[in-house]
């Protein structure tokens, strides 16, 4: 009811209005329109100004000049002062090779400031083997050859970290060599259920296999020892 009045009453308002004030109250929405466009031809304009301005040729022909011995250094003071060992560190035609161990978290971050590390740091080759409870040796390619237009820290960390756990999550096989009661014998290691090995929750327990599972990944290991299920039967 009360909605209804209002419409009438707008529309006798407008009735009643001047010629003028049916003209302002007709172009202003198109007055609107064209400012709004107009805004978004000046932006791309610019946009497209701003990338005729960019030199190309001029950026391929850049060349990593610095001293690979300083760089060097300056990825093991980074290494020493964030508990990376670096057991390695050549040169070959502008590609380091770094071996290093390090816990996950901190080979992240290692492997992000070694891509904002300036414009010619392009990773080509990683990988990951875990040693222990906590440390992982990993092996990286640092290709100097070509300048980049890097993108955004933000960026790079979003892509790096996920290569990293996928890398981590091949690197590790898991075994079972046994089954007792709430427990299951992992890489020999007693696991009971609910409880954690690396990453991995033991979710499920049954007779000849068990299910370990974290946030990206279900793995079912099936208990292969024929002695040992006949011992139980």
């Amino acid at each position: 009811m009360n909605r209804q009045f209002m419409l009438n009453f707008l529309n006798k308002k407008f009735t009643s209005s001047s010629i003028k004030t049916k003209i302002e109250l007709f172009l202003l929405p198109l007055l609107l329109l064209y400012f709004v466009y107009y805004l978004c031809s000046i932006y791309v304009k610019d946009d497209l100004q701003m990338k005729s301005n960019i030199n190309f040729d001029e950026y391929s022909k850049k060349e990593f000049n610095e001293s690979f011995l300083d760089f060097s250094s300056n990825l093991q003071d980074y290494a020493l002062k964030n508990q990376i060992v670096i057991f390695n560190i050549t040169n070959n035609k502008k590609v380091l090779f770094i071996k290093a161990k390090a816990k996950i978290g901190d080979i992240e971050r290692f492997i992000t400031t070694i891509e904002t590390l300036n414009n010619f740091t392009n990773i080509t080759f990683f990988t990951l083997n875990k040693q222990d409870s906590e440390n992982y040796l990993f092996e990286v390619n640092v290709d100097l050859n070509k300048f980049y237009i890097k993108k955004t820290e933000k960026q790079i960390i979003k892509e790096i970290k996920p290569k990293i756990q996928t890398n981590n999550e091949k690197s590790i096989e898991y075994k079972i060599n046994g089954i007792i009661s709430d427990y299951a014998f992992i890489n020999d290691t007693w696991v009971k259920k609910d409880e954690k090995i690396d990453d991995f929750k033991l979710t499920k327990i049954e007779r000849n296999y068990i299910v370990l599972e974290n946030e990206n990944r279900k793995i079912k290991l099936e208990l292969e020892n024929e002695d040992y299920l006949k011992k139980l039967n």
